[in-house]
């Protein structure tokens, strides 16, 4: 029998079998939760956050991170061989929301609602709704110890305090509260009287709103009391006017405006929402929280402003040193005999003196007969000083970001400058400045006069002008 001979055949080949896709969650949705979650976190911890304003102005960055975490990802995914996910309906969802609150928030945070409240006339419990509006007036008088302090305590109500006729105390109440009927007003009137107690010098006035348990009851005060007596104001709804005082003054409240006028002594104001109104003020003025609108006129002492400030700020004739801190703007002027005003995107001031320290960012920047040293640093936006034709010119440094610089200086002032920006021109009105161009790059350096003072002027990104006055 003849043999076979059997050869193994050789594997067929195959195509090759593409991988699975597989798909990578996108975390830029959980991410901007995660955002959004920390800063209603620590407001409930008791940081003092504006999130309404502060959304309303910022709400775009949500975007933004959005993006560019998308980005990212799909960066990430073709160079990994992932398959990116695309946009589910829970993310458009979000985005949705995130631009329809975040556009109501831009519109809404400053408008004053409790303007429209009164124009529309409605109360506090919507026009009613819980009941029938009763009024009640009421009278206390007491004497009050000599050199005392009076302490005054209201939840709800504004307070008016005057100067009284001698040594006493006299306080006028106007009591608002909503009842079902007479009956039950008369008796949430009974138990909100105010209280007046007595420790030694010490004297507390409280308008006990809270007497009528879970029943809303506004006391407006009309409070007489001697001018001596220091004052210690704790509010936390509704205006303070003090009028004609000869001591110290502290208020601290949570809503509401507050007005002084003719101040023979300190005032300190914390508040979280509200603006202040101060004139006539005699030793120094500290404002700190979240305040609106500032005014304030002929303080003979020093003005400190720290916290967050919203809307404009207007200051004239503060004697002493002005500060002012907030997350934007750190400003330090030795003296302010004329006017400065403070707006979002400017700030303005005629005559100043110095030392003055203005470091801000967002603002066109505007000073007019600027007396002293001064140094300024600013960026994305304009700054334009005039220096005070009083001689010697103090020695200026100014810096910009993103925005022109201009320097009007006295014709015969002596000075030493030095000038340079990276991306602008630099032009002069002193001949003996001399101007070098190099690819973009301008640097003025020279010697006017006597040389007294030194200038120095950097800017990153614009023109530079030195003119004459």
């Amino acid at each position: 029998m003849a043999s076979t001979n059997v050869y193994p055949q050789a594997p067929v080949p195959q195509a090759p079998v593409p991988p699975p896709y597989r798909y990578r969650r996108s975390i830029a949705g959980p991410l901007v939760l995660i955002v959004i979650g920390l800063v209603f976190l620590l407001r409930n911890m008791g940081v003092h956050l504006p999130i309404w304003h502060w959304f309303g102005h910022w709400w775009p960055l949500l975007l933004i991170l959005w993006g560019v975490i998308r980005l990212i990802e799909h960066s990430m995914a073709q160079r990994e061989g992932y398959r990116r996910a695309g946009i589910g309906a829970g993310s458009i969802l979000l985005l949705v929301l995130i631009v329809t609150v975040g556009l109501s928030a831009h519109y809404s945070s400053d408008i004053d609602w409790g303007g429209v409240r009164e124009q529309i006339q409605m109360d506090d419990d919507l026009g009613g709704m819980f009941g029938t509006a009763f009024t009640f007036d009421d009278t206390l008088e007491q004497s009050f110890p000599a050199k005392g302090s009076l302490r005054v305590v209201c939840d709800h109500g504004s307070l008016n305090i005057s100067p009284s006729d001698g040594n006493t105390l006299r306080v006028v109440v106007h009591k608002k509260l909503y009842a079902q009927n007479q009956n039950d007003a008369n008796k949430y009137n009974d138990g909100t009287k105010p209280q007046i107690t007595i420790n030694g010098t010490s004297v507390l006035l409280s308008a006990n709103t809270n007497g009528a348990g879970d029943h809303a009851v506004q006391s407006d005060m009309d409070i007489f009391v001697p001018r001596d007596a220091v004052l210690d104001i704790a509010g936390k709804r509704g205006d303070v006017t003090i009028n004609d005082h000869k001591s110290d003054v502290r208020i601290s409240l949570q809503r509401g405006d507050v007005t002084l006028d003719e101040i023979s002594g300190s005032a300190k104001i914390n508040m979280e929402k509200g603006s202040v109104r101060a004139s006539k003020v005699s030793g120094d003025l500290d404002i700190d929280g979240r305040i609106d609108n500032v005014t304030i006129d002929e303080v003979a002492g020093a003005v400190h402003l720290s916290g967050d400030f919203f809307n404009d700020m207007r200051i004239s004739k503060v004697a002493g040193i002005f500060t002012f801190k907030s997350s934007r703007s750190d400003m330090t002027i030795g003296s302010i005999p004329g006017d400065l005003e403070i707006s979002g995107d400017s700030m303005s001031a005629n005559q100043i003196n110095g030392p003055a320290r203005l470091v801000t960012r967002s603002k066109d920047i505007h000073l007019q007969d600027v007396t002293g040293d001064l140094q300024v640093e600013n960026a994305n936006g304009d700054i334009d000083v005039h220096a005070s034709n009083k001689l010697p010119v103090g020695r200026m440094t100014i810096s910009g970001k993103h925005g022109d610089i201009t320097l009007t200086l006295p014709a015969n002032a002596g000075l030493q400058v030095e000038a340079n920006t990276r991306k602008g021109d630099i032009t002069s009105d002193f001949s003996g400045i001399k101007i070098n161009e190099n690819k973009g790059t301008s640097e003025a350096t020279g010697t006017v006069g006597n040389g007294a003072s030194k200038l120095q002027i950097t800017a990153d990104t614009g023109d530079i002008r030195i003119s004459k006055g």
